[in-house]
């Protein structure tokens, strides 16, 4: 009996964890959908890694091809003259925790809002809504009593759709 207890208040206390870790991290990468619709400049992106993401971040394209924030963060960049993105949404689909801290399955769907001069979606001039869902498998560590973002892992190709969203479709 008192071993079943036991069994009961650590599987309770788990799934506690678990649904902490989750609220946490829920935030963070709010967090990082917020701050990304409002960088500005170089000092904005290099600030935000360095809060949110280990030094040594990288992340392991659809080809299987892993680029390091050196690499990633040129592009970052150049982001910064392109039109901004409407919405950035992440909803975590899977969260696992791990003895470094947590692995989360997570779908980043992004909005943006384009004038299709060249007509590749109706009529030229019309204005649409391109959202594009992209699925990541992301480590995350704690350190000095901090979430940082260690690994991302793009686990599929990223779909696109004009004029819906991904819930449109389901």
């Amino acid at each position: 009996m008192l071993i079943g207890l036991l069994l009961a208040v650590g599987l309770q206390v788990r799934s506690q964890d678990v649904f902490d870790v989750q609220a946490e991290l829920r935030g963070l990468y709010d967090e990082i959908a917020q701050a990304t619709l409002q960088f500005t400049s170089e000092a904005d992106v290099d600030q935000f890694h360095a809060v949110l993401y280990t030094p040594d971040w990288s992340i392991v394209d659809s080809k299987g091809q892993r680029h390091s924030w050196a690499e990633l963060r040129q592009h970052e960049v150049a982001a910064l003259k392109e039109p901004k993105a409407d919405s950035i949404n992440a909803v975590i689909q899977k969260l696992t925790l791990t003895a470094e801290g947590a692995t989360v399955v997570v779908m980043v769907e992004t909005a943006r809002t384009i004038v299709d001069a060249a007509g590749h979606y109706g009529r030229p001039g019309l204005t649409h809504t391109i959202t594009e869902d992209a699925v990541f498998r992301d480590r995350w560590v704690m350190t000095a009593g901090s979430w940082k973002l260690k690994a991302r892992e793009e686990t599929g190709q990223v779909k696109s759709w004009v004029d819906r969203t991904m819930s449109d479709t389901h």
